[in-house]
Formats: C-alpha cells, sequence, structure tokens
C-alpha cells in the first residue's frame, strides 16, 4: 500500500473504528434485494454527480456500467476503488463507465474523500440520505452491479472484500470481450 493510501486509510478509518465493526457485521450478512435481476435493467437514476450532471443509466447504454455503493468506514471500499478507477482508465471511459455512490456520509466526510480521490476519473455521487440505495435494495457495503452494454444487470456482489476483486475484474473482461469491445488478448 502506498503512503497516500496509508494516509487515506488513516484520516478516514481511525475516527470509524467501532463503527465498521458493528455495519460490517450487521450489512456484509445481507441479501440482495430481490428488486436487483440479473438480465433485468436496474433503477435509472442515480443522483447528481459531483460534476453536477444528472447520472441516468438509460443514457449510457452501449458501453459497460459498473454501480458501486460505498462508504469511507468500509476497508474493502477503500480498496475497491482505485481497482475500478484502473479498470475504467485501462479499457477507457468509451468502454466502462463506473459510478461511485457514497452511501450516507455527512457532505463534509465525502467532501474530504473527494480530495482524496481528486486523480480519478471515474463518476462520484452523494447519496446522503440514502435514498438510491433504497432503490436498489442495499443491505450491505460494498455493493456492485455490472451493466451490460444493453442496460441490463449482467453481475451483482455485496458484503464482499478484497479478495472477491480478481473475480469481478475477471467479469468485466469477459463483458468487454462478449460484446467486442475488446479481443481476448486484452488489447483491441
Amino acid at each position: 500500500m502506498t503512503n497516500r493510501w496509508k494516509t487515506i486509510v488513516k484520516r478516514f478509518l481511525v475516527p470509524y473504528l467501532v463503527l465498521p465493526v458493528l455495519a460490517v457485521s450487521l450489512l456484509s450478512t445481507s441479501s440482495v434485494a430481490d428488486n436487483i435481476v440479473i438480465g433485468e435493467a436496474p433503477p435509472d437514476y442515480l443522483g447528481v454527480s459531483t460534476d453536477g450532471d444528472e447520472i441516468r443509466l438509460s443514457a449510457d447504454t452501449g458501453r459497460l456500467q459498473i454501480v458501486s455503493f460505498w462508504a469511507t468506514w468500509c476497508p474493502p471500499c477503500l480498496k475497491e476503488l482505485p481497482v475500478l478507477n484502473a479498470v475504467q482508465n485501462q479499457a477507457g471511459a468509451a468502454r466502462i463507465r463506473v459510478i461511485a455512490i457514497n452511501l450516507e456520509e455527512p457532505r463534509s466526510q465525502f467532501r474530504r474523500a473527494m480530495k482524496a480521490f481528486a486523480d480519478f476519473e471515474i463518476t462520484f455521487v452523494h447519496d446522503k440520505s440514502g435514498g438510491i440505495a433504497k432503490m436498489y435494495g442495499v443491505k450491505g457495503i460494498p455493493f456492485m452491479i455490472i451493466l451490460d452494454v444493453d442496460g441490463t444487470v449482467a453481475f451483482k456482489h455485496t458484503g464482499y472484500n478484497e479478495t472477491a476483486l480478481n473475480g469481478i475484474v475477471d467479469e468485466i473482461n469477459g463483458l468487454l470481450i462478449k460484446n467486442r469491445l475488446l479481443d481476448d488478448s486484452g488489447v483491441d
């Protein structure tokens, strides 16, 4: 882990040592709500990005979309975001769009996180009230859905840890190849 990430982890995790243990134990065992179904389109509206743009999944069909709910107190979330940013950067924004939705944290905490992630290219949304997460049936974080190019859910994950990230990246690569957005050598 680089010094920068150690600083981010210390800044965001140390003040929240009790809350994460309690929340992860309660949330990570929860199941994904039935309203997110593989092969069907999820709720369209995802909120407003940090750039002030309204985010709707229907506006972005034709490329893979990854929606991830996260919080600064969630260690797996903080490890996942750099991986998702790298995946989007490597494949290119024309092929993949990552939307990272911060869940129910104070605006000041979200702003501090945005400063730490200032060089990230992924789209960030702040769901302070939890309304978007409720539409998605989020019961545990990290929570991720991967949408195919037609806007339907190809994969969903909840309550996972960093050991699952390689498999998730494999799922994304498989969809890129299936949709001929990338050849099977990883080069287009």
